[in-house]
């Protein structure tokens, strides 16, 4: 499993914190929990606007554009399971 290789990997390397910049793949509860508390994301909307999963990168901008929207921004938030449901630490 991916996201496994990769929690095992981000042990090794001692990591404690984790970002997702631009990470465009929806991680698994198992990732979650071996960092949990500990995961941030930065998402391309002002959320709750135009989250939730299939809200990945160009397709937000274009469902941002496609409703007119006069107003768009990115926020980062706590990860949890729900998908961009985490908490919101920051929008601009």
């Amino acid at each position: 499993h991916y996201d496994m290789a990769v929690v095992e990997a981000f042990r090794q390397a001692q990591v404690t914190w984790v970002v997702l910049a631009g990470y465009d793949r929806i991680v698994s509860a198992s990732f979650i929990q071996a960092f949990l508390g500990r995961i941030l994301n930065i998402h391309p909307s002002l959320l709750p606007a135009y989250g939730g999963k299939g809200m990945v990168g160009l397709k937000v901008h274009a469902a941002v554009l496609a409703a007119g929207e006069t107003e768009s921004g990115c926020t980062v938030h706590s990860v949890t399971e729900g998908v961009d449901e985490g908490p919101i630490l920051g929008q601009a």
